[in-house]
């Protein structure tokens, strides 16, 4: 399969943010809900949209929340985000060899566009999607489909690589293959019912499966 446009998810994926989102969580839910919530428990609000995870948390206080949240997640954004191993070199490596890249994420725009400054990936992107760009969040196909029309690509020639189901689901949505990274806090036994196309455990083994055209069929590893 030669791939000619790789889509990233960004939290979890390219960027080392689970620090802060947990931090994050558990400064306002401890506010409202002291000791009832620890690092596991908030270990499943990595992916979906804060509306959706403060909704159904507690609805008529949501934007509060909400609002608590960003106000703590802004304030120690640059102290604790970090890259994961390998993505800068990696990325400049398929940019290098004219694969298409793009961001596909639930984070809100500015932040997003915040954290590729702040990493050093401004100018590696061909196309950033994020929260504002879309009405409906993965697992719906929407925010991959944004990202390809800008693209102009092609679904037999683009994948999705992220660290959460809803990733590989909106993948599946889209018609594309969905590649599940190694790295991400979801353990390979949470994502296994939702059958990623692919894993790889580095962003080297990824590049290298990319350039050497070895993403074929449905396999994992």
């Amino acid at each position: 399969m030669k791939i000619e446009t790789v889509l990233f998810d960004f939290d979890g994926t390219l960027a080392d943010t689970n620090e802060l989102i947990r931090r994050s969580h558990l400064e306002v839910l401890e506010e409202y809900y002291p000791g009832e919530y620890d690092a596991e428990k908030v270990r499943a609000f990595n992916g979906p949209p804060l509306d959706l995870i403060y909704s159904n948390i507690n609805f008529a206080e949501k934007e509060t929340m909400i609002a608590k949240y960003r106000a703590f997640n802004e304030l120690y954004h640059d102290e604790l985000v970090t890259l994961f191993d390998g993505v800068q070199n990696s990325l400049r490596l398929l940019k290098q060899n004219r694969i298409q890249l793009g961001v596909v994420s639930t984070k809100r725009n500015d932040t997003l566009l915040k954290g590729i400054k702040l990493l050093g990936l401004d100018g590696l992107f061909d196309t950033v999607v994020g929260g504002m760009d879309y009405t409906h969040p993965k697992p719906d196909p929407e925010p991959i489909l944004v990202a390809m029309s800008r693209l102009n690509c092609r679904k037999e020639t683009t994948i999705m690589v992220g660290d959460n189901f809803h990733d590989i689901l909106s993948a599946k949505n889209a018609g594309i293959p969905g590649v599940f990274v190694g790295w991400s806090e979801k353990t390979l036994e949470e994502i296994a019912p939702y059958a990623p196309s692919f894993i790889v455990h580095t962003m080297e083994e990824l590049t290298e499966l990319v350039l050497t055209h070895q993403l074929v069929g449905n396999e994992k590893s």
